[in-house]
């Protein structure tokens, strides 16, 4: 009785560490919102930004993308796509990885 209820606890937390994934910090309301920029975030803002506006059964359009850490991705939640569309273009993000990061000041001996 003792064997089995250690291999249920030990199963327990193998399946909780082996689902946890690292999800990117989203902050927004039903006409839009933020997401923190990351190399990897950006790679997934369509698919965020998508998932957060189907929850209000509206469509998602990226308008702002700065590539700096600390700075956010946005977008807004629209009821027509083709809504306002010449006064707020859709921006497009990378669909590729990252350039891999170099420092500013590069020193030689």
């Amino acid at each position: 009785m003792r064997r089995a209820q250690i291999w249920a606890v030990v199963g327990l937390t193998i399946g909780v560490v082996g689902t946890a994934q690292a999800q990117p910090y989203l902050k927004g309301n039903d006409t839009g919102g933020i997401i923190a920029w990351s190399c990897e975030a950006e790679l997934m803002a369509q698919r965020i930004a998508a998932d957060h506006c189907a929850w209000y059964n509206k469509y998602h359009r990226i308008t702002g993308v700065h590539r700096q850490d600390g700075d956010y991705i946005s977008f807004q939640c629209l009821w027509n796509p083709r809504l306002a569309r010449f006064a707020m273009p859709a921006v497009r993000t990378r669909s590729h990885a990252c350039p891999s990061y170099r420092p500013s000041v590069s020193a030689r001996y």
